[in-house]
């Protein structure tokens, strides 16, 4: 893939099989993704981008040299979306994080998987359905003051137990999603139902809301 101009969608990744697979989709083409390896980019290249999209499933060791850009960006105004299994408890302001078992198959065995949708008035649901946010996760986050969970877990007993989905526009400038789901290892992997509309959606999510903004 090509660099697209300045002020272009950046994919943070590690060149893995998934996350490769995930930037040779057709139907992200017309996105003009910038992708940027976590080994052998430079951070300053978030400078001028206005949506940074941070593939879940990051090293940690090396997603760390760009989390300070990543947050520079947010205080700029940009958009950013975190997918899962990225440490945020590390790094990102204000947001606790905590391990849950994964129920992988719940549909096939029966179980409830204890998900409920939150914020039903937020403009967030204009873009994101049912099934492409109600799947799997890896762990519950507790986000700061002022953000919206969008979906919650719940215990057997009926108890919010925390957030797998959350939006923070209060915290900073910018625009930041949240989710402990990893959509793009399962749509680039080509299994798992709802993965690819968890992440075509927030792509659309993203750059529809900055359009909107820079019209």
């Amino acid at each position: 893939m090509t660099d697209s101009p300045a002020g272009s969608i950046v994919f943070l990744h590690g060149g893995s099989h998934a996350q490769l697979a995930t930037l040779a989709d057709p139907a992200l083409a017309p996105y003009r993704i910038r992708p940027v390896h976590v080994r052998t980019g430079a951070p300053e290249s978030l400078a001028d981008a206005e949506v940074i999209v941070v593939a879940d499933r990051l090293r940690p060791e090396l997603l760390r040299r760009w989390t300070a850009g990543i947050r520079s960006a947010l205080d700029r105004g940009a958009t950013v979306v975190v997918f899962g299994v990225n440490t945020v408890e590390e790094w990102v302001p204000g947001v606790r994080l905590e391990s849950r078992p994964t129920v992988f198959w719940w549909w096939r065995t029966g179980e409830d998987h204890r998900l409920r949708l939150c914020a039903p008035d937020d403009p967030a649901w204009g873009f994101f359905a049912e099934r492409a946010v109600i799947w799997h996760y890896h762990g519950v986050l507790e986000p700061p003051p002022g953000a919206v969970s969008l979906v919650d877990l719940h215990t057997e007993d009926g108890v919010r137990d925390g957030s797998i989905l959350y939006l923070d526009e209060q915290s900073t400038p910018g625009r930041l999603l949240v989710t402990t789901m990893d959509p793009v290892y399962h749509h680039g992997s080509g299994f798992m139902p709802g993965a690819t509309q968890l992440l075509y959606s927030a792509l659309y999510w993203a750059t529809t809301d900055r359009r909107k903004k820079t019209c």
